[in-house]
């Protein structure tokens, strides 16, 4: 349980949000308008006196100024849209729809600016100034209509096509008219190059400013929008409406006031993101520490009589999070049910049993036979499930769910269950019981309650973990045969060992077969990453690799063909290093590649002989090529495989590494090949200190003939 003074760390140092929000604007806003009135009014003295920037500073600077608000506009809409999802916030959506809108014309606005390269009709400062206008208009009414928009619940599945609908058909429809009559409408804007803005131009700024007003005065109103976000929303509509005053003021297109003015929206969008990204990213996580909180104040309120629970809750967390095994972590929860309940029964069943369907449960305490807990739990969850809530049943015995003589003082009298429900999924249910009529308070109804959905975690891990250890177990079994391979010339066996039991599916993998042709096909390889993904590598690449080889293709043209397999079909993060040998027995030649596998080592006698990777691991390069290597295998000798759980086998700060095998390998020589990679596995754990820390795969060919 948590402890009575617990406090979230992301609100124990912060004002409650009505206290923070009791101001509207406060010194932030009040910092925003001095800052801007004093660079707006020595704007305007330079641009009185003259003093306009030049054409050749201005126009990449209103380009690269344009196009991040482009960029921040986009960003606002893939904050809002694919936050819609979890918040399902209208609002949020409707401004995120408003500035893709808004963004696209910022844009088209960028391109047809004088100056530019002439785009949709001959550029000039009215075309321009019609869609910059028309995107200021479009973020105003946007921002209008989300704030005062009141979304059915039943009308929102439609919301989101409606909203991209018009967006498009603003976007395409303001192209088509401004490029028809763009002339007309650009005179009436900005009638002269060198002179003012127009009355109308000016009325139409007049406008946008008193939507952003009435935005502002209306936002107060708004409730479904959380304080932080209202104050970044309050403070990025005072620098849009400076901006606009702004956009009235410059006598030149190369204004220093329209310059402000840009560079004040490009401020007004950031905040506007950052009010969304409240919204739609933090508010979930923010939900989470203020449930985390109200769960700690109402353990606060039964700390008298439920003392010895605090010490138990706190460690239920990290109990339920100590095992990925389904029937461990059944019977964990069935523990701390039972503990933290003070139950005399406690019955955990998951969703296959709840429907009798399987038979995997966990039942803790005295639970007497004739009850038979097990089956009257089912029929609860069922209810519970039913229900997707709790159940309470105060008198068993008058509901007739028992068979129990009730002389005796360990029947259930009374019982509680809860589902345990993992993202809107019903897994199981708890059930506790107790020998007493009525031996639940409300109290008990919501601790179990809370602790079903820690409880849902731990079940939900453990159903995956299940589902993917059986797969990749059948699928490392398909690859990782114990059978040893003899031929006339050579005798070949191999050892593997996982990390760990949990880890039974690693990367590293062998292969040992006898081709169509007669020769014999040598492998052994490592596939980066743990788990189903990395088994499902291993079995692509080792029977893709079977294949090439039995069509005749060399060890490097297989590794070629191979890596360009690889590097299409893995994720960017996957990589193999491989080594494969061909065995011809009428001469007993190796030929061989390896893609930056651990060097196999060859001795024979007094020779010690390294063999080097030949290319770089594959899913790297697509277009890696592979060299080949040849040699002949001498009576007697022994070649070595391994992978880099035998090198890389760690005594303190030293590693075994390929010196050290070699050193192994040579009092292990005279042993048959099967000795020979047990001897040298074995060497390996020695000096790792009896364990090694990641799998370990050996291939040991030594010539016989």
């Amino acid at each position: 349980m948590l402890p009575s003074n617990f406090e979230h760390p992301d609100l124990r140092s912060e004002p409650t949000d009505s206290a923070r929000d009791s101001k509207p604007c406060g010194r932030q806003c009040a910092a925003y308008v001095v800052s801007a009135a004093v660079l707006m009014l020595l704007g305007y003295l330079a641009d009185v006196q003259g003093f306009v920037i030049p054409a050749r500073w201005f126009l990449p600077a209103h380009i690269v100024l344009e196009m991040t608000s482009v960029v921040v506009a986009l960003a606002v809409f893939i904050t809002g849209w694919f936050g819609y999802k979890q918040t399902r916030s209208a609002q949020d959506l409707v401004v995120a729809s408003t500035f893709a809108t808004a963004g696209a014309v910022d844009f088209i606005h960028t391109l047809t600016y004088k100056g530019m390269p002439n785009f949709l009709g001959v550029n000039s400062p009215g075309k321009a100034a019609a869609y910059w206008l028309l995107a200021r208009l479009i973020v105003g009414v946007g921002l209008l209509a989300a704030v005062v928009m009141r979304a059915p619940a039943k009308e929102r599945r439609y919301l989101p096509v409606g909203l991209l609908a018009s967006a498009v058909a603003v976007i395409l429809g303001s192209c088509v008219l401004l490029t028809r009559y763009g002339d007309v409408v650009g005179t009436a804007l900005y009638p002269a190059i060198g002179r003012p803005p127009s009355t109308l131009k000016v009325l139409i700024e007049w406008v946008v400013v008193v939507v952003y007003a009435g935005v502002l005065a209306l936002l107060e109103r708004q409730d479904k929008w959380e304080p932080e976000v209202k104050r970044n929303l309050r403070a990025a509509l005072i620098l849009a409406i400076i901006a606009e005053i702004a956009f009235m003021l410059y006598l030149s297109p190369y204004a220093w006031t329209n310059a402000l003015g840009h560079v004040f929206k490009v401020a007004a969008y950031m905040l506007i993101l950052n009010a969304l990204f409240v919204s739609a990213i933090r508010r979930p996580y923010l939900e989470l520490a203020r449930a985390r909180d109200e769960m700690a104040q109402l353990y606060k309120d039964a700390r008298e009589h439920r003392a010895e629970m605090e010490r138990s809750f706190a460690q239920v967390g990290k109990a339920l999070s100590s095992s990925l095994k389904l029937q461990e972590a059944l019977d964990l929860i069935a523990d701390l049910a039972q503990q933290m309940q003070h139950a005399d029964c406690a019955v955990v069943v998951v969703k296959e049993q709840a429907s009798r369907e399987a038979a995997v449960a966990s039942q803790r305490g005295v639970c007497h036979r004739l009850e038979n807990p097990v089956d009257l739990t089912v029929k609860l969850a069922e209810q519970a499930l039913e229900k997707r809530s709790s159940i309470v049943i105060d008198d068993l015995e008058q509901m007739g769910l028992v068979d129990c003589d009730f002389t005796h003082e360990t029947c259930l009298r009374s019982a509680i269950c809860a589902p345990m429900m993992y993202d809107g999924e019903v897994l199981g249910a708890i059930a506790i019981y107790s020998y007493r009529k009525f031996g639940f308070e409300e109290w008990d109804v919501r601790l179990l309650e809370g602790f079903a959905s820690h409880a849902a975690v731990a079940i939900h891990n453990a159903l995956s973990y299940q589902r993917e250890s059986t797969i990749a177990d059948i699928l490392q079994r398909t690859f990782m045969s114990e059978s040893e391979l003899t031929t006339d010339k050579f005798e070949i066996t191999q050892v593997y060992q996982p990390a760990t039991n949990e880890a039974l599916v690693g990367g590293d993998f062998y292969d040992a077969f006898e081709m169509s042709d007669g020769r014999t096909a040598l492998v052994i390889g490592d596939v980066s990453g743990k788990g189903l993904r990395a088994a499902v590598h291993t079995a692509m690449i080792k029977y893709t690799l079977r294949a090439y080889l039995n069509e005749g293709h060399s060890p490097s043209a297989a590794l070629r063909l191979l890596n360009k397999a690889a590097s299409q079909l893995s994720d960017d993060a996957a990589f193999v290093t491989l080594f494969v040998g061909v065995l011809d027995p009428s001469g007993a030649q190796l030929t061989y590649a390896s893609a930056g596998h651990e060097p196999a080592i060859y001795i024979h006698g007094e020779t010690r002989l390294s063999l080097p990777a030949t290319g770089i691991p594959l899913g790297i390069d697509a277009d890696a090529d592979y060299e080949e290597g040849r040699m002949t295998l001498e009576l007697g000798s022994v070649l070595l495989l391994y992978t880099d759980g035998i090198s890389e086998a760690r005594s303190g700060k030293r590693l075994l590494g390929a010196e050290g095998i070699e050193q192994q390998l040579s009092k292990c020589e005279s042993q048959t090949s099967e000795d020979v990679a047990k001897c040298v596995h074995r060497m390996a754990v020695e000096f790792a200190g009896g364990e090694l820390k990641d799998d370990a795969a050996i291939l040991a060919v030594r010539r016989i003939a």
